[in-house]
């Protein structure tokens, strides 16, 4: 047994391409560092972070030179597992699977404690939430840092069609409804009803105690099943009046497409979704739109209730492993406080689009954002006080999400399934889930 193992992990370490470690030296009075990463080459995340490091290396020029080697996006994490398994894992790594981290990196100790980084980068300590400063905290050791940036889901309107009287933030989804009079909402029941979904997250979420509930079933905790409560109960009626009485003609079967294409043919005032959609209202995309659209008219703003669908910062980011030296491990602190400043942020919001809620932005950060008016008001509509969020699809079985939402939802449009049945019906699904 024990020569098989050793093969196996000879094989393994054989296979690993001399990048796979990070490698560091000093010049002089300089520290280089090279480590593989996916953010290069050809992906499109390395138009942003590429620049990044040489920034980096720009305002360090002979303290400090990081050099990053090209490793396909889907190899990254299966080879910092690899790599780990025979401590050898290079002195800066981004994220991992959540399930080796958990059970291997941290129960093993494997890691640098970032207290000290979180401590005295005030754009860090200032902007880190809660939540992930929790996910992150183990022992009264700090495992990683992670953008504190959220892509928040709101909705577009045509005004054209429909002028609100005051902010969506200000006003409730019946108020929107008394409003709209015969405009119409681009709903949809196919595929995994996104637009709809997004609306009774919202719903929810402005209930009392609604966000909480929403976010008991994110993380680490187990799936919502259970959905025969007043909160969403409450929410459903909402959805159901909201669906019969302002629905697009085309709700009934409507796949994504479908419902993109009645808010682009003017026939739907108001649609949810996020940030990416924007796109499809530049000139270029002008092919899709008939009936009188014009891409140039379209507003964004976060949904009513001054809700926004963007679970809070949650998750595993950059981290250092136990095993970087103590010249490897100064430059990556430096480098993750770097990349984590306000200047930096706001870089890779302008490049990347989001929003940092807690973060008071610089007058050439807005400048800049104000070129694309539409992108400035949309993400602009998030403030301090925006309920982010967790969407209702990302807290229940992916089963339920993906399918049986959609085809419950025409009994609720007809009357057929009261809002409590259709609760009902849907726990049923999602607790045959767990069988």
């Amino acid at each position: 047994m024990k020569r098989a193992l050793l093969i196996v992990l000879t094989i393994v370490i054989c296979t690993i391409p001399v990048f796979a470690r990070s490698s560091s030296q000093n010049t002089g009075s300089e520290i280089v560092v090279t480590i593989p990463h996916y953010k290069s080459g050809q992906n499109v995340g390395g138009q942003f972070f590429l620049p990044q490091v040489e920034r980096f290396n720009q305002k360090y020029a002979g303290k400090y030179k990081l050099i990053i080697e090209e490793i396909v996006n889907d190899m990254y994490i299966p080879r910092m597992q690899q790599l780990g398994q025979v401590g050898r894992l290079p002195a800066l790594v981004e994220g991992g699977s959540p399930e080796w981290i958990k059970e291997f990196i941290i129960p093993g100790n494997l890691f640098v404690d970032l207290t000290d980084v979180y401590e005295n980068t005030p754009d860090i300590k200032n902007h880190t939430g809660r939540e992930d400063y929790n996910y992150n905290s183990h022992n009264g050791k700090r495992f990683s840092i992670n953008y504190p940036v959220v892509r928040p889901i709101g909705l577009f309107y045509n005004p054209k069609l429909y002028q609100p009287s005051r902010s969506m933030s200000q006003m409730t989804w019946e108020q929107v409804s008394a409003e709209l009079r015969d405009n119409k909402i681009a709903f949809m029941t196919a595929e995994n009803a996104w637009t709809t979904v997004l609306t009774l997250t919202s719903l929810i979420a402005a209930e009392p105690g609604g966000a909480a509930w929403l976010a008991s079933g994110a993380g680490d905790n187990p799936r919502l099943t259970d959905y025969n409560n007043p909160i969403m109960i409450s929410a459903v009626t909402k959805l159901q009046q909201l669906l019969q009485r302002n629905a697009s003609a085309n709700t009934l079967g409507a796949a994504y497409g479908d419902a993109a294409n009645s808010f682009m043919s003017a026939r739907s005032a108001i649609i949810a979704n996020g940030s990416w959609m924007i796109g499809d209202f530049l000139p270029g995309n002008s092919g899709n739109w008939s009936s009188g659209f014009n891409g140039a008219d379209v507003r964004g703003d976060v949904l009513p209730g001054n809700i926004a669908i963007a679970g809070p910062v949650m998750g595993f980011g950059w981290w250092i492993p136990s095993t970087a030296t103590p010249q490897e491990q100064e430059l990556a602190k430096a480098f993750i406080a770097f990349i984590m400043s306000q200047d930096e942020l706001e870089r890779y919001m302008l490049a990347e689009g989001g929003t940092c809620p807690t973060m008071t932005p610089s007058a050439s950060f807005l400048a800049e954002r104000a070129k694309n008016k539409l992108m400035d008001e949309y993400v602009g509509a998030v403030k301090h006080n925006t309920v982010l969020t967790y969407g209702f699809g990302d807290v229940i079985p992916n089963s339920v999400f993906q399918t049986d939402i959609g085809l419950l939802l025409p009994m609720l449009i007809n009357g057929t399934y009261t809002p409590a049945r259709f609760c009902q019906e849907l726990s049923d699904r999602a607790r045959a889930t767990l069988r």
